[in-house]
């Protein structure tokens, strides 16, 4: 066995251990569990060397060794073997996200308890990014004699809605107009173009029926407006609150950052880089020193889709995390596509 090779599997063994025990590693207890002819000596020596190399500390002299946070993002990035979930999880999973969701948003909260409840960490979860989303249909509800409301319902499956008031009686034939006369100009339309300069250039389009619809166009102009960014749940955060990991004033800290919506958008839209898992200072936030966050993306088409997440412990057993967010995002896709009569 190359000396390279080897150093590797003692990391990912020291990884493991501590990942499992929570416990600095000695070299004797290491030799026992590596499945392959080494001294103690040799152990020691490999571990000495790790730790120069910064993916190991020692927290006293006396003391076997442990992961640092380099050491941890080493171990995910290279040397974390996957594990699959387990057949009664899945069926469970399954089964709370298709039979008692039946719209978008109660999907995602429930997505997020089931995170909460299964990694007993803090679980965010995020609407769709909306910056490619496209109008898929406009509803029309009349609310009064001459006022109605257009509903906004996008690719990505967000509503927004918006009242207008008709110089005219409105009747339910006119309301089939608009639903008739709007869709065949507005579906398909990406959200970000309705501009000014674009509903002038329909207005211009529909000849004489503008100057009876100007309402109508500034309102759906008004609800595309209101679609931008995203929007997120967050549950469980009593779980990370209560693991006693971290004194109180990282868990003051810890407290003021699950409360701060700004401060965990910025981490999520950290999460759009590319790095699914972020370690300690890989966040960029203080109050994350001693904990990760990992994340797995859904989809609902190509361009578009959010982030089912969690906040965990440093010392996490990463490999079931990631199991565990992979089925729970695929999951919701699928149900996302179901609900949006995606193909």
């Amino acid at each position: 066995m190359q000396t390279g090779e080897r150093k590797l599997k003692i990391l990912k063994a020291v990884v493991d251990e501590y990942i499992k025990s929570g416990e600095p590693v000695g070299s004797k207890l290491l030799c026992s569990t590596l499945g392959f002819p080494v001294s103690s000596a040799t152990v020691r020596n490999e571990m000495a060397e790790l730790s120069e190399m910064g993916l190991l500390t020692q927290p006293h002299t006396s003391a076997g060794r442990q992961p640092s946070e380099d050491g941890f993002r080493f171990y995910v990035d290279r040397l974390m073997e996957k594990k699959p979930l387990k057949s009664g999880v899945k069926a469970f999973v399954f089964d709370e996200l298709h039979s008692r969701c039946d719209d978008p948003e109660t999907l995602l909260t429930k997505a997020g308890d089931l995170t909460a409840q299964l990694l007993k960490a803090a679980a965010i979860t995020t609407t769709p990014f909306s910056e490619n989303a496209r109008i898929r249909t406009l509803k029309f509800v009349q609310t009064g004699r001459q006022t109605c409301m257009v509903v906004l319902i996008t690719s990505t499956g967000l509503i927004k809605t918006r009242l207008f008031k008709c110089d005219y009686v409105i009747t339910p034939d006119i309301v089939n107009i608009y639903e008739t006369i709007f869709n065949r100009d507005f579906e398909g339309v990406p959200v970000k173009s309705v501009t000014p300069a674009f509903i002038q250039t329909q207005a211009v389009g529909m000849g004489e029926i503008a100057f009876l619809v100007p309402s109508v166009l500034a309102a759906i102009m008004d609800a595309c407006s209101e679609v931008g960014g995203f929007s997120m749940t967050v549950s469980g955060r009593a779980n990370l609150l209560l693991d006693g990991e971290n004194d109180a004033a990282a868990l003051r800290g810890l407290t003021r950052l699950l409360h701060s919506d700004e401060e965990l958008e910025a981490l999520l839209l950290r999460l759009r880089t590319g790095k699914n898992i972020l370690i300690g200072s890989d966040t960029g936030n203080e109050a994350l020193g001693g904990y990760s966050f990992v994340a797995e993306p859904y989809a609902i088409e190509p361009t578009s889709g959010g982030f089912i997440t969690a906040i965990v412990p440093m010392r996490y057993d990463y490999a079931y995390a990631v199991a565990t967010l992979e089925y729970i995002a695929e999951t919701v896709g699928k149900q996302m596509r179901e609900l949006l009569m995606i193909e």
